[in-house]
């Protein structure tokens, strides 16, 4: 039954702002602390969902709201006009755990694709007048503005909204043969975009061998490569960054999401030759990396790179995969485990979007994803002991569910 107090929240939702979230969820955070969440009268929820991969260093963590608090008690911005010391700690930073190169800060993990889409074009065009075209693959996701919006390879995305920008091509995720095919065809290709795990396609992961392919054959073409790191990037999959598993270093790595811990900013890292094709006035934003953003992916950065944390993230997705696996054995309800450490897809054989308001009934925040995917992404410090107990309530309901 939804209480007085979230009653008056939602008819104010209704009133004031726009509704393409549809009705949301009936919930309403006001208060969160490491792994848990609390609602408008005071509920206790585990978080199996971080905000979409946002929240990796948990609610109210020390180290990034100190960094915060102090960071407003100075300055929040001043545009980037101006030299700014803590957006040049956060890029350096970024160098080190990633690959060396240069990195320009934007507000979200879609602006930081629109500036990879303008950077490709960029430097496909000075190398040929019809070289423009990118490669995405089907069932990505990229984001929502116009550009990255079109890179993305599924149709509903992209309903209502032609005409779309030119000048993007979508593969069939896993097939090198297709790959291949079109890069031996098509000249005017001048980079391909990736999820290494696709998030939104239902937790599907790259395989290796074709990632590796890919990546030579690029390298073999001049092509430029593009990895989405947005929400496998910072620690999610038990590595800083998903391509770490692969063995490749691509030209350039998109990151958002949680980057910031909670704190909007997105940025896109490239390799130094890359970064020279954006020259003076050609790209910009003008909150993109301020005082504050950077002093939070500082923080957040400076969290997600400790041993211990990266060991968290290995162990908890250790004991998930061990057992969402068993509960494939023992519910039949239960279709198949996808992912890499925290990074987690349960796909049913069932639609479980009713699911998840089960489970928020029950306590417990997780998402639906292609229909018949659970996507689990707890904050990446989540305690094993809180885990467990989430993990009982999701058994609990699949079982329910299963009758």
């Amino acid at each position: 039954m939804i209480s007085r107090k979230l009653k008056k929240i939602i008819e104010e939702d209704k009133k004031y702002l726009f509704q393409n979230y549809g009705d949301r969820l009936p919930a309403c955070f006001v208060r969160g602390d490491g792994a848990y969440l609390f609602d408008q009268d005071g509920k206790k929820y585990i978080d199996f969902f971080s905000g979409i991969a946002v929240s990796n260093v948990g609610y109210k963590n020390r180290a990034l709201t100190r960094a915060i608090h102090a960071q407003t008690d100075r300055i929040l911005h001043t545009s980037n006009w101006y030299y700014n010391m803590e957006q040049i700690k956060a890029a350096k930073l970024m160098s080190e755990i990633s690959f060396p190169g240069k990195t320009l800060f934007v507000n979200s993990g879609t602006e930081a694709n629109e500036a990879a889409i303008k950077l490709a074009r960029k430097y496909g065009l000075s190398t040929s007048e019809k070289r423009y075209e990118i490669i995405s693959f089907k069932n990505s996701f990229h984001g929502r503005t116009m550009g990255s919006m079109t890179a993305t390879g599924q149709g509903k995305i992209h309903e209502g909204f032609g005409p779309l920008p030119p000048g993007f091509i979508y593969l069939p995720y896993n097939d090198i043969e297709s790959f291949r095919k079109e890069v031996s065809l098509n000249k005017n290709i001048a980079a391909v975009m990736i999820e290494l795990i696709q998030g939104e396609g239902g937790i599907i992961v790259a395989d290796k061998n074709f990632v590796k392919e890919v990546f030579a054959i690029c390298r073999d073409s001049g092509i430029c490569t593009i990895i989405d790191e947005i929400q496998t990037g910072m620690g999610r999959t038990g590595k800083l960054f998903g391509y770490q598993h692969y063995g490749i270093t691509p030209d350039a790595i998109t990151v958002a999401k949680g980057l910031g811990g909670g704190f909007p900013v997105g940025a896109l890292h490239t390799k130094k030759e890359m970064a020279e094709f954006f020259t003076r006035g050609t790209h910009g934003s003008t909150f993109g990396g301020n005082h504050l953003a950077s002093a939070a992916a500082i923080a957040s950065m400076g969290e997600v790179k400790k041993t211990s944390f990266l060991k968290n993230v290995k162990s908890v997705g250790a004991f998930f995969f061990e057992q969402f696996n068993q509960m494939k054995k023992e519910i039949p309800l239960v279709k198949e485990v996808r992912g890499m450490g925290l990074h987690i897809g349960l796909e049913l054989n069932i639609p479980c979007a009713e699911l998840i308001t089960q489970a928020l009934k029950m306590g417990l925040v997780i998402n639906c994803t292609a229909e018949k995917t659970i996507r689990i992404m707890p904050p990446l410090n989540i305690r094993m002991s809180t885990a467990r107990v989430g993990l009982r309530i999701l058994k609990r309901l699949l079982i329910q569910v299963q009758g």
